[in-house]
């Protein structure tokens, strides 16, 4: 009755449909607002300073966000101080995100097959410390999020964070760096790195928010460094708050807080529509919590691409953002979700289109 259906074109149509409906996770590099400032750590725990920075982060009344390994500082396996220390910094409120399993570069993860061990293993690893599923993931050196001038790398970026979209994560970059790591005691080093995006023209707490990066492993930086950004980013006149009430998106997977670093369980008696809107705030390519966006990624030379054609983050990279890159954190709430949502639309769009467009062809030849 109908002509044979060419089987080419048909898994050309499932592949180019699967493309078109994959889910990328978000990227974030600044706040929803202009005046926040968030401060997040990697590499840890270390038994031996993170300690420190918790007393310092609970003398100023601060919430950061530590993205933390199995094995790396520290051996979460086997140390049950460490796993101590993980659970101590839930308590005092602070969001636990992902750093991978090993702190393995997720290029090279992706090549050698171990993408399920340091991903998926330290999500599981981190639920059974917390009771709950991270939904931040910071890639180690930021690979994987940056918008590469390499095809070969940029295919890997796409992969990577299909991979973590797919599992509820939400990608945390940074949009000014303290390289603390390398300049250790000398604090005016590190002001001056900062100052690379804080100061630069036309950039305030009136019109900029900024996400920044640490390390709570190395002791100059808990004993010096912490303190002296705290003060001298509180002088230019910026508020520190959490992540979450940063970016609009639960640190959590199931978990409906966005204000705060105390989380609440989503019960399962809650009606469909706060769960639908629980899972979408830490899922990867929905409309999220109220507030909520997709961002844009801002390549090695400065130029600003998006997932989802939403510019409200812009994640940053190791290099300096140009001034003319920056991107202010005033977008309403409102724009965030119909992005969002015109977003998905299309994107449904176009996967019917392939898959229509494949029969019809198949048809023809």
């Amino acid at each position: 009755m109908f002509p044979k259906i060419n089987t080419k074109f048909l898994i050309l149509s499932a592949l180019l449909a699967s493309s078109a409906t994959a889910k990328k996770a978000n990227i974030y590099s600044n706040c929803l607002k202009p005046g926040q400032f968030v401060l997040t750590f990697d590499d840890g725990p270390n038994p031996e300073t993170t300690p420190i920075a918790l007393e310092v982060l609970n003398k100023y009344n601060i919430k950061g966000t530590f993205f933390i390994n199995a094995h790396n500082w520290s051996d979460l396996d086997n140390d049950q101080n460490a796993v101590e220390i993980v659970k101590k910094t839930y308590a005092a409120g602070h969001d636990i995100g992902s750093h991978t399993y090993n702190h393995k570069d997720l290029f090279s993860a992706l090549e050698d097959g171990t993408m399920k061990e340091n991903i998926d293993d330290m999500t599981d690893k981190i639920e059974s410390i917390i009771g709950l599923k991270p939904a931040y993931f910071r890639p180690p050196s930021g690979n994987g999020a940056y918008k590469e001038s390499d095809p070969y790398k940029q295919e890997m970026s796409d992969k990577i964070q299909e991979y973590l979209g797919e599992r509820g994560y939400n990608i945390i970059m940074w949009g000014t760096d303290t390289r603390d790591w390398q300049y250790k005691e000398d604090v005016e080093k590190v002001i001056e790195t900062l100052n690379e995006q804080l100061k630069a023209p036309n950039v305030s707490p009136k019109t900029n928010s900024f996400i920044t990066l640490l390390h709570d492993v190395h002791p100059t930086t808990v004993n010096i460094v912490l303190p002296a950004v705290i003060e001298y980013v509180q002088s230019l006149g910026y508020n520190f708050v959490s992540l979450s009430e940063c970016i609009g998106v639960s640190p959590y997977q199931g978990v409906n807080d966005t204000n705060n670093g105390s989380s609440k369980l989503i019960n399962n008696d809650d009606n469909k529509d706060s769960s639908k809107t629980s899972s979408n705030s830490s899922n990867s390519d929905s409309s999220g919590s109220s507030s909520s966006s997709n961002s844009g990624i801002n390549d090695k030379s400065g130029n600003v691409t998006n997932n989802n054609e939403n510019t409200n983050n812009v994640a940053a990279n190791n290099s300096t953002i140009p001034s003319n890159n920056i991107i202010n954190g005033n977008t309403t709430i409102t724009s965030n979700v119909i992005n969002n949502i015109s977003s998905d639309a299309t994107t449904l769009h176009y996967s019917i289109f392939f898959s229509i467009m494949a029969v019809i062809i198949s048809y023809i030849f």
